[in-house]
């Protein structure tokens, strides 16, 4: 049963690239390839796609937060 984690941004980063050494490709081409159907719904592959999409939809807080500590 999957357990939910809290991760830090960097934690993210460095799962994203486990997968990507496991697998021997970048997430972008792996996502391109899971969109596709080409890779099936094999459980690591939904872990691999769930993560990228955390990471694509936190991108954007963390360079906000960024952005808001450096003006103030």
């Amino acid at each position: 049963m999957f357990k939910p984690q809290k991760l830090t941004f960097e934690q993210l980063s460095e799962r994203l690239h486990d997968y990507e050494t496991r697998y021997g490709f970048s997430t972008i081409e792996f996502y391109r390839r899971y969109q596709d159907g080409e890779l099936g719904d094999d459980d690591d592959y939904m872990m691999w796609a769930g993560l990228y999409h955390l990471y694509l939809t936190s991108l954007p807080v963390r360079q906000f937060m960024k952005s808001e500590s450096l003006a103030g």
